[in-house]
């Protein structure tokens, strides 16, 4: 008789081991490449199109107009700037160094529909607003910039001779709209 209760513990013991164990057990299931990415930099480009046709020391006289163009691109060969972009064009206008201004300059800016978008005289900072939008295909803007000294009897022998000139320099910054 000694040995059925000790086979019912057993029974019992094996019994409670495995639902014990069970209750235990631990499912893992993996999901490889589940999901898997990667970003690359877009591109943003912005260039000067050709060359400028600005010059250096040209001479100017009153009743006498010059004129000089620059451009910009946003492409440069097959790579095209991916972004939008805001251009602010900035045309400083100032004595040129060691020298006096010549006041009665006129400085115009006209883009490529010929349209003024600013002017100075004397010496001061044209400001434009320009854009790329975001296109396929790349873009430029040209931009001619006209130097008049109207004539004026009375003062322009003011402004003759070696010690007046002013200069022009021209900045472009693009940023990503």
């Amino acid at each position: 008789m000694k040995k059925l209760p000790i086979l019912v513990v057993l029974l019992i013991s094996i019994i409670s081991i495995s639902i014990v164990s069970g209750t235990f057990a631990l499912y893992t299931v993996t999901l490889d490449n589940l999901a898997e990415g990667s970003v690359v930099a877009k591109e943003f480009i912005l260039l000067e199109d050709g060359e400028d046709t600005f010059e250096k020391d040209v001479k100017i006289a009153p009743g006498e107009t010059v004129e000089w163009e620059f451009a910009i691109k946003n492409y440069d060969g097959t790579a095209i700037s991916e972004t939008a972009m805001d251009l602010d064009i900035k045309i400083d206008v100032k004595a040129a160094d060691g020298k006096q201004a010549i006041e009665p300059l006129k400085v115009s800016v006209v883009n490529d529909s010929e349209q003024n978008v600013g002017e100075v005289t004397g010496v001061g900072l044209i400001e434009i607003d320009d854009e790329f939008v975001l296109a396929e295909e790349g873009q430029s803007h040209t931009y001619k910039v006209i130097i008049e000294w109207p004539s004026n009897d009375e003062i322009d022998a003011n402004y003759a001779g070696n010690g007046f000139g002013t200069a022009l320099s021209v900045t472009v910054t693009g940023t990503q709209k």
